[in-house]
């Protein structure tokens, strides 16, 4: 495995435990919670916003380590209908595809961000373009997680033994 393929699965590594302790962090405020409305009576409503706000930074940065790590909805049985000389080629659409869909929510996504700047969100007093933020942002550190698994499929690609047993 060359450096930039070590690299990649580092950064990718790095993304997918950020996401993880997201989770974490999105739990223990709904839990919170759930305590504050039914336990005390009187319900903390910034955890609300503030779960949504991490769930959504979490959906967004795992992308690129599912993707890269395959957890994504595979398309196997339309590839499996193809002839393997065929198969490639599907697989560099989808690739191209995804790029394009990552593309877009980049561009939209920061503009997005930038025309939401001035508004606030209720609960914490802070720009909801923070919120809007991981849409270009997650979808930015989903690219190399994206290449790699292309790069990784061309490979594969070539040299089928290596995917044997």
């Amino acid at each position: 495995m060359n450096n930039i393929a070590r690299l990649s699965d580092r950064f990718v590594g790095y993304i997918h435990n950020l996401s993880a302790i997201l989770l974490a962090i999105a739990s223990v405020l709904v839990f919170y919670q759930v305590i504050t409305r039914f336990v005390i009576g009187h319900s903390a409503t910034w955890t609300e916003v503030l779960a949504r706000a991490v769930i959504i930074w979490m959906v967004f940065l795992v992308c690129g380590p599912a993707i890269r790590l395959g957890r994504m909805i595979p398309i196997d049985v339309l590839r499996a209908m193809l002839p393997k000389a065929l198969q490639i080629w599907l697989i560099r659409f989808v690739f191209a595809a995804t790029l394009l869909v990552l593309g877009v929510l980049i561009w939209f996504g920061y503009k997005m961000t930038l025309r939401v700047m001035d508004q606030q969100v209720a609960m914490l007093n802070v720009s909801v373009a923070w919120f809007y933020a991981a849409l270009p942002i997650g979808s930015a550190l989903a690219l190399p997680g994206v290449l790699h698994a292309l790069i990784e499929a061309e490979s594969q690609h070539r040299n089928p033994e290596e995917d044997a047993p």
